[in-house]
This record gives structure tokens, sequence and C-alpha cells, in this order.
């Protein structure tokens, strides 16, 4: 019998983190996503879903339609809602593969309980934002060009 999670993907997206902005604009988030896509791979049945804080769910969510959007204020509160979500959502029996758009060290241990339970991890993030502790989560890194790209 076939896995339920063979060749499925997710994509949790800090979308603040991967276009270095707490209020990114509609913008600066499709040319990140422009961006993400040169350099990941995305399946036709992948999923996503991105986290945002308040100020950022009308952008965000002009830029991205058709995702999951999640949105919780304060400190953290987009990196707790992707981690919750995944843990939550047990993605860990429904993925293959599971991609974590961003270098905060937040998400650490997310990708290293995901690494252990099976599914495949890679971490994209920009080269100045990845955290040592994502970065010894995983041995998969796909960078983004640094920020200054952004402003082109």
């Amino acid at each position: 019998m076939r896995s339920l999670r063979d060749g499925r993907s997710i994509h949790l997206l800090d979308i603040e983190n991967l276009t270095a902005s707490s209020s990114p604009t509609t913008a600066e988030v499709r040319q990140t996503m422009n961006e993400y896509r040169e350099r990941v791979p995305i399946g036709s049945m992948d999923q996503f879903i991105v986290a945002v804080n308040p100020r950022s769910m009308v952008s965000v969510g002009i830029a991205l339609r058709g995702v999951q959007l999640l949105i919780r204020p304060g400190i953290d509160g987009a990196d707790s809602a992707l981690a919750e979500a995944a843990v939550s959502g047990r993605i860990d029996l429904r993925f293959e593969r599971v991609v974590i758009g961003s270098g905060d060290g937040y998400f650490a241990d997310l990708a290293a309980w995901l690494a252990a339970a099976g599914p495949h991890v890679t971490v994209v993030s920009r080269p100045a934002s990845l955290n040592w502790r994502l970065y010894t989560a995983t041995s998969d890194i796909t960078y983004l060009p640094p920020t200054l790209a952004l402003a082109a």
C-alpha cells in the first residue's frame, strides 16, 4: 500500500523573514516568491501555509492567493502559528518533503523533529538571515539572494 506522504510536499513560509520586512509590500512578496520559485521545485499538488502578523495580512493575501494564510500578532506570533499548524496537522505523516521558508532559529526544533520523523526537510533562507540553530538542524539549505535584490 502506498504511503500517504509519497510525492507530497508542503511549504511553510515565514514570509516576513523571507522578505526581510515586518510589513512587506505586495511587490516585495511577489518578488520574493519569484526568487523562491526559481530555486525551489514546486509540484502541482504542493501545499503552502504562510503565516504573518496582522499588519501584513492584506499585502500578503493579495500577493499569495490560494495559500493557507495564518495570522497571529506578537513576537514570534507568525512563527508559532506555523509550528503549531505543522505539529497539529501531523505533516510528518502526510508529506514526503517539508520546505521551511525562514532563517529564524525558532524553526530549528521543528526541522529536527520533522527530519527524525521521516520527511525530507529543506530550509530556504536569505544568507544573512539563517540562524545557526536552524542551519545545524538540516543538511539541505537553499539560499535566496541577499535582500539588496529586493531594492532593485
